[in-house]
């Protein structure tokens, strides 16, 4: 047997199910109650119990705890969890994180990790003194397509690449930022949240990108420009402009993202070459390389690998906190300059009733895809709703 700081827990053999605690399960806790139950299925993974603040639904109420102490305290040797998958409020994945790795556990830690820079270093830090890994759940990392891009990008198959571009246009309705406390904050409480487009529901394109273009750790970032705006009843951004450029001869990364569209669409992140392009459109796994040639990528899943990953620590985790540094950056630049302004009503559709109400920004589509030809903020495209005073520039701080 071995010792953690709670007590002793059982080895696990290669082929048994990995003991998982779930803390959190609402919003994407939800979610990953849904994947558990696959798992369970499969043999792969075995759901030994749940924290959370808020009473259980009655399935869970016999493995419901109010604190991973708690939990930890009431399952037996035999059911200590191995690993502890962490889908909260963003302004909790640190400590939480933290408690976690203290104790022994292996971490599947919702994205963003950290809402801060010096977060992320310090939770780097609680994961190598506990000598156990952290995955990050930015689910585009799971497809193929993204490291298929990566290579091209680094080989030169498309020729010289100057910039790679992520592009999303999504809908968002009243409801969606009412539904917790957080949804829509920088801050809450005096602790920052950074749930903007940016660093939340299209944290994924961004990340995506930055991986393409080689951009990982923090050091690999000179300056990060941004534009943010918002039409919502919101704190944070809603609409945003970035573009990371790089300490090297890499490509930058640029970033025109809004919770403001008309509809919904499939979000992208695009190479384009000297030789040619490539889009990769990565919540469906499927991509489009000049002249017209359509793949399709493969998948795994994040969890899976993380499991492989305890019992066999040989198998590389596909999406390390170590490769999550540069995101961490960005949303850094984005929580530091000033908040968000609201773009002026006469710009501003609203559409619907109530709740299910939502903005839609003059022209938006068309000026993202413009500022993503044009690698220039909104501001100085004439979006007629975008401000000058807007864009700031952030260089990473020296350690």
């Amino acid at each position: 047997m071995t010792t953690s700081p709670t007590g002793p827990t059982s080895p696990a053999a290669p082929s048994d199910p990995a003991r998982i605690a779930l803390i959190g399960t609402r919003g994407f806790g939800a979610v990953h109650l849904r994947a558990l139950a696959r798992l369970e299925a499969a043999g792969t993974a075995r759901l030994v119990g749940v924290v959370d603040v808020a009473e259980p639904p009655e399935e869970l109420r016999a493995i419901h705890h109010r604190s991973l102490a708690e939990l930890l305290d009431a399952v037996s040797a035999e059911d200590q969890p191995e690993i502890a998958i962490i889908a909260t409020p963003i302004d909790t994945h640190v400590p939480f994180a933290t408690e976690a790795l203290a104790v022994g556990l292996d971490v599947y830690l919702e994205k963003p990790p950290a809402p801060a820079l010096e977060d992320h270093w310090a939770l780097l830090a609680a994961a190598d003194s506990a000598g156990r890994s952290v995955q990050v759940g930015f689910q585009a990392r799971g497809g193929a397509g993204v490291d298929v891009l990566r290579e091209e990008v680094a080989t030169g198959a498309l020729g010289h690449v100057d910039t790679v571009r992520a592009y999303g246009a999504w809908q968002r309705d009243r409801a969606y930022y009412n539904r917790s406390a957080w949804a829509g904050r920088r801050r809450l409480n005096g602790r920052r949240v950074a749930d903007g487009v940016a660093t939340n529901p299209l944290a994924h394109a961004v990340h995506a990108a930055l991986v393409i273009a080689g951009i990982q750790e923090v050091s690999d970032i000179a300056r990060v420009t941004t534009e943010l705006r918002r039409a919502h009843d919101i704190e944070a951004d809603d609409t945003t402009f970035l573009r990371i450029d790089p300490t090297g001869d890499g490509p930058s990364v640029l970033c025109a993202l809004t919770t403001t569209a008309p509809g919904q669409s499939a979000p992208w992140v695009e190479i384009v070459g000297t030789e040619g392009s490539h889009r990769l459109r990565y919540t469906d796994d499927t991509s489009v390389r000049t002249p017209g040639e359509e793949l399709s990528h493969q998948r795994l899943d994040l969890l899976e690998n993380l499991i492989a990953h305890v019992r066999e620590r040989s198998v590389e985790l596909i999406s390390p906190l170590s490769s999550t540094g540069a995101f961490s950056a960005v949303l850094e630049a984005i929580q530091s300059a000033p908040d968000p302004t609201p773009i002026a009503a006469d710009s501003v559709d609203w559409q619907g009733e109530g709740d299910a109400a939502h903005p839609v920004v003059e022209d938006i589509e068309q000026t993202l895809h413009a500022a993503l030809t044009e690698g220039r903020p909104f501001s100085e495209l004439g979006a007629p709703w975008a401000r000058e005073d807007a864009v700031h520039v952030w260089k990473p701080p020296t350690r």
